[in-house]
């Protein structure tokens, strides 16, 4: 979620974890998403799941709230209704084997077992449930908070609760990494002067398992400004690539992705059609026509294997064939260590560095065409584009 605000004539734009990790995942979604504004009905089980059971936690608490405590069968019912007024065509589940009714039995038992491990849910002080606030950057944007549940003890601790519904328990150090509820930590000490301690907690609901980490104020202030940084890169990004990945099978934008357009479209036609279309022909000519060349090579090198053989037996230095020879010259090659570390220093300490190194030009031109190099060599080159044909395996 972003929102547009303007101070002093400024547009302030509102970045959310879910958009800073979109544009991290992949460019070409961040730019569907974000900046074409491109609506998508399509809407995958797992998202579909994650909403009614948040739905119906974030039930629970707002009628404890007002002292009123639900049943785990009003619950269960409320659950249940929601899903069924909500379910839409335009859901689609990727995972072939498994049918929307195994999904909203996982979701009765995730809200069941956590019924049954938290009641009577009076542990904590319920600060806010689905948060909806806007931390200001040091850049001039802002960062979008949303918890799902925020709760207080008579310690002046603060607990940030996460729900998780998918069926991966992540590890403590791939949680002690985690940026979104740290993020929304930061928020809480700007927020509440009677913070202690901020305890970002995560609900395995598959699991029925609860995790904790912390962050210390220095791991805080280097996350700030990490995220600053990519925010940067954000708003200075012109070209937007896709990231082919596992996660583009729970894509909304996949129909329309220049990586997977054609592939739709193929699925679409008849087996006749399909066998015509053009650009399913170019792609097999082409990778018949590589085949043929790495063919080729593995026989030329095969045959200089063995040119160079008989050059050795014969004792001569020239093989002749009928229109062209072939130079056979022996010449010795420096074998370098695999760690260069080492190798280099002493290099540089034998003062033959200037002598012996070199421009790496894959390098440079990384750095001039993101703008990381001086003013003054970006004005000594120039920019065109070009293009790469790769192929790959289909799945």
């Amino acid at each position: 979620m972003s929102r547009n605000n303007r101070i002093g004539g400024k547009r302030m734009t509102a970045y959310s974890h879910s958009k800073i990790g979109t544009f991290l995942q992949c460019k070409q979604k961040y730019k569907f998403q974000y900046v074409d504004k491109i609506k998508s009905d399509i809407e995958t089980i797992e998202v579909f799941l994650g909403k009614r059971v948040h739905e119906t936690l974030e039930k629970l608490y707002k009628n404890l709230q007002f002292e009123k405590l639900n049943s785990k069968e009003e619950l269960l019912a409320y659950f249940e209704a929601n899903w069924d007024s909500n379910w839409h065509d335009e859901v689609v589940i990727v995972k072939d084997e498994y049918t929307a009714d195994n999904y909203k039995a996982m979701g009765k038992r995730f809200i069941s077992e956590y019924y049954d491990h938290y009641k009577p849910f009076n542990s904590l002080k319920i600060i806010g449930l689905e948060t909806q606030d806007l931390m200001p950057l040091s850049n001039g944007n802002q960062f979008h908070v949303r918890i799902d549940r925020l709760a207080c003890d008579h310690e002046g601790n603060y607990y940030v609760c996460d729900y998780k519904t998918n069926n991966q328990l992540k590890a403590q150090e791939e949680l002690d990494e985690d940026k979104q509820l740290a993020m929304y930590s930061i928020w809480i000490k700007q927020k509440y002067p009677d913070v202690k301690k901020v305890k970002l907690v995560w609900y395995f609901l598959a699991h029925d398992k609860e995790m904790i980490s912390e962050r210390g104020d220095e791991q805080l202030e280097k996350l700030k400004l990490e995220t600053e940084e990519i925010i940067r890169e954000i708003e200075s990004c012109n070209e937007f690539p896709t990231n082919i990945s596992t996660l583009c099978d729970y894509c909304q934008y996949k129909q329309m992705c220049p990586a997977w357009k054609h592939e739709v479209e193929l699925e679409q036609k008849s087996e006749e059609e399909f066998k015509e279309d053009d650009g399913l022909k170019l792609v097999d000519e082409y990778s018949k026509l590589e085949g043929v060349k790495k063919e080729s090579e593995l026989g030329m090198e095969r045959i200089r294997a063995k040119l160079i053989e008989f050059s050795k037996q014969k004792d001569i230095n020239v093989v002749w064939g009928t229109d062209k020879k072939a130079s056979i010259k022996e010449y010795y090659k420096v074998i370098y260590p695999d760690d260069k570390d080492h190798l280099i220093q002493l290099i540089k300490d034998k003062g033959i560095y200037e002598d012996v190194s070199s421009v790496n030009y894959l390098k440079l031109g990384a750095k001039i065409l993101k703008n990381q190099v001086p003013e003054e060599i970006i004005k000594e080159v120039k920019t065109e584009k070009s293009n790469r044909v790769t192929l790959s395996r289909r799945k």
